[in-house]
């Protein structure tokens, strides 16, 4: 078996369970437009694929997207406001000259590449995404709001004067025509709509176009890096830096959130258009619909952890190009597996002890089923409204 060949086949895993994850999200303007166009107040189906697709983002920006660029804005400013800010690393300083080969054996120029080095004694080898924020006024503009969010007062604040204002709005009488708001509200509005648009088209261009990722280097791990040993740990990070990990990792931390809305969503829309006219339709459906709502949230969690273990396989297969550099990563994991054990670290030392020949996770091949459980009991309904199988026994 050649090398690229676990590296390939673990792509695929992982290719497959963010289609775990966001296949619902996907699949809801179809569920929805099943819906949508039976009952006696019909749309056509372009009408209501367009309807619920415009509801599934929707769906995305509030549960996704929203917060996190938020995660971004917390991040960027609390790395300028840090005490040490990291250091960028001297490759022409004598104890970092193999660490630079190792870089350019691997095909990257370390003039372009952003490393920056540590004192921090606890502090690993990593690979972390850097937020960036909007240039000139804007960016001024996020680190205000930003600040403001970290003040609990002010939502104390916000929550009582919305309580206060629900509360007396009956009982306050303006001295003015309300009518004459509108216009000034309106235009309130668009200038927020588009001032956050810039926001969020700043936000999408300098950390998913063009994101800032630094290779964190701690100097208590510059001799260990300049070992045949640290070679290989230093390869494994060169592989998250190729393959975007550090983005994947901040999208892990949403995304399965809109994916789980996206769940509750197909199996309600599933559970609305089968017929439920007799007893036994009543309880099929139900158990259809239980057992797709548990099917779906299920593969969503398993999808979510196995993504993490199989980005670190991933990253081992492409370090350990030989047995040699195996046994290396393999003592290293071991030793750290004495440290702090984690369930991870043993499915990474299974796959090296095997060399990646025995497949995937386990979680990974039960989240699959699940996922395809879950796709066929929510596809179904809709084929068979679509169809008009459904009609006919529910007429």
């Amino acid at each position: 078996m050649t090398a690229a060949s676990p590296v390939r086949r673990l792509r695929r895993a992982e290719r497959t369970c963010w289609t775990v994850l966001i296949g619902p999200l996907c699949a809801a303007p179809a569920t929805g437009a099943s819906v949508l166009t039976t009952g006696d107040d019909r749309l056509s189906v372009p009408a209501a694929v367009g309807a619920t697709a415009f509801l599934a983002v929707l769906v995305l920006l509030v549960v996704f997207l929203l917060p996190l660029v938020n995660e971004w804005r917390a991040d960027s400013l609390s790395g300028r406001e840090a005490e040490e800010a990291p250091h960028p690393v001297d490759w022409s300083a004598k104890g970092w000259v193999r660490v630079r080969d190792t870089f350019h054996s691997a095909g990257l120029d370390t003039a372009r590449l952003d490393a920056v080095s540590s004192w921090s004694p606890v502090a690993d080898l990593k690979v972390v995404h850097v937020p960036q924020p909007s240039p000139g006024w804007l960016g001024r503009m996020e680190d205000w709001g930003t600040r403001l969010q970290r003040r609990k007062s002010v939502w104390a604040v916000g929550a009582a004067g919305g309580v206060a204002f629900a509360v007396l709005q009956d009982r306050i009488s303006l001295p003015f025509d309300g009518d004459r708001l509108l216009v000034p509200a309106v235009v309130l509005v668009a200038a927020l709509w588009a001032v956050a648009g810039t926001f969020l088209y700043h936000a999408l261009t300098l950390n998913v176009r063009r994101p800032t990722v630094h290779v964190a280097i701690p100097r208590s791990w510059r001799t260990l890096l300049r070992s045949s040993a640290g070679a290989v740990l230093l390869r494994h990070e060169i592989s998250h830096l190729r393959h975007g990990d550090p983005m994947r990792r901040r999208y892990l931390g949403h995304a399965p959130a809109a994916g789980k809305a996206a769940v509750f969503f197909d199996g309600m829309t599933a559970l609305a258009i089968t017929p439920v006219e007799t007893t036994a339709q009543t309880v099929t459906s139900i158990s259809v619909f239980v057992l797709t709502l548990t099917c779906g949230l299920y593969a969503n969690s398993r999808a979510r952890r196995v993504l993490v273990t199989l980005m670190e396989l991933r990253a081992d297969a492409e370090a350990a190009t030989d047995a040699e550099s195996a046994d290396r990563l393999s003592a290293f994991l071991t030793a750290q597996q004495k440290k702090n054990p984690t369930r991870q670290k043993a499915d990474r030392l299974l796959a090296l002890s095997r060399r990646w020949t025995g497949g995937h996770p386990a979680p990974y091949a039960r989240a699959v089923a699940a996922a395809w459980v879950f796709a066929a009991g929510v596809c179904l309904p809709a084929i068979g409204v679509w169809t008009g199988v459904l009609d006919g026994v529910s007429a």
